[in-house]
């Protein structure tokens, strides 16, 4: 699979991004008017969640590129099945051609 260098820029700022989001909710969370143990409750609480957050995105990646990989072996066979039938089918009218040939000698 061939990468373009928009693709590789893409993701960088998607990188880039979510890092500030990371960053800034971390900020946010630090610098508010709360007690300390209120604020790494609340710190241990959006980091569970957004681990919770990634493993369902892992295993939706991972049901999908399984999709994926079936449905390509299901199309692979469909053509090899149909490129059987045809080679089946012009061999059968070659040599149905052939005795033709032979018997009008």
């Amino acid at each position: 699979m061939r990468h373009n260098e928009s693709d590789v820029v893409d993701g960088k700022m998607l990188g880039v991004f979510a890092m500030g989001i990371v960053i800034g909710t971390v900020a946010t969370l630090l610098l508010s008017p709360q007690s300390g143990r209120d604020s790494r409750e609340q710190i241990r609480d959006y980091v569970r969640r957004k681990g919770e957050d990634l493993n369902d995105l892992q295993e939706k990646t991972v049901e999908t590129y399984q999709d994926i990989v079936s449905g390509t072996h299901k199309g692979l066979e469909e053509i090899q099945g149909t490129i059987k039938e045809a080679v089946h089918a012009g061999m059968d009218e070659f040599r149905k051609e052939w005795k033709d040939i032979k018997n009008n000698r």
